[in-house]
């Protein structure tokens, strides 16, 4: 990982690293596989260009989490306790030189329910949207960003936690009090914010 977050920093990841590589990390006594999802997609919060590699979970986190602990309609990603409680938590497992390395980018995030203003949130650790994952917006509003190319490549969207097919979170909030997620078939939909499915965050270094 210290060669990997080097060339992004640098900005000389080689044209051999393909979205759809991946590498195998340790934290929270688990392993994980990590995923190259996108290149050159993601935009330093600090306005320093175009982070060159997205990285994603392959699977989820061994933890279900909950969005919210209530289903309050209107509620947005930006004040979640998924955002500001569960994945800096997380983040704090992380090895050292990981936790240093990662560079906050600019995610585009509905303010809440079905609002159409978009609001720009500086994260760390983020899930995906629904539009980054399908391509579409379905549960959510427009808005929310681009597909990734490792979804638009045809990748499964079907996610495991603890070696079982699992539902996942997406940072996309939907009618109500619910927040989008993916199936664990892979089909797009929405959940109450107080349930408790798998994270499957995404980083940039």
């Amino acid at each position: 990982w210290r060669t990997i977050i080097a060339a992004c920093q640098n900005k000389q990841v080689p044209d051999t690293w393909n979205v759809g590589d991946s590498c195998m990390m340790a934290f929270g006594k688990k392993n994980y596989q990590i995923d190259i999802i996108g290149k050159n997609h993601d935009d330093y919060a600090d306005g320093s260009g175009k982070a060159p590699l997205t990285f994603q979970l392959h699977d989820c986190y061994s933890e279900a989490k909950q969005m919210y602990s209530t289903n309050l309609s209107g509620l947005g990603w930006k004040n979640t306790d998924m955002r500001l409680t569960y994945l800096p938590a997380i983040l704090a497992l992380m090895p050292a030189e990981v936790q240093n390395g990662i560079h906050a980018v600019n995610k585009k995030t509905s303010e809440g329910g079905n609002s159409t203003t978009i609001e720009i949130v500086s994260d760390t650790l983020f899930l995906l949207s629904e539009v980054e994952i399908f391509g579409t917006a379905s549960s959510s509003v427009a808005g929310e960003g681009s597909q990734y190319d490792y979804y638009k490549a045809g990748n499964p969207k079907i996610k495991k936690r603890e070696g079982v097919d699992e539902f996942w979170w997406e940072r996309s909030s939907a009618s109500g009090g619910m927040f989008c997620r993916v199936r664990a078939n892979g089909q797009a939909g929405a959940s109450n914010a107080s349930s408790s499915l798998g994270v499957s965050f995404a980083f940039c270094f």
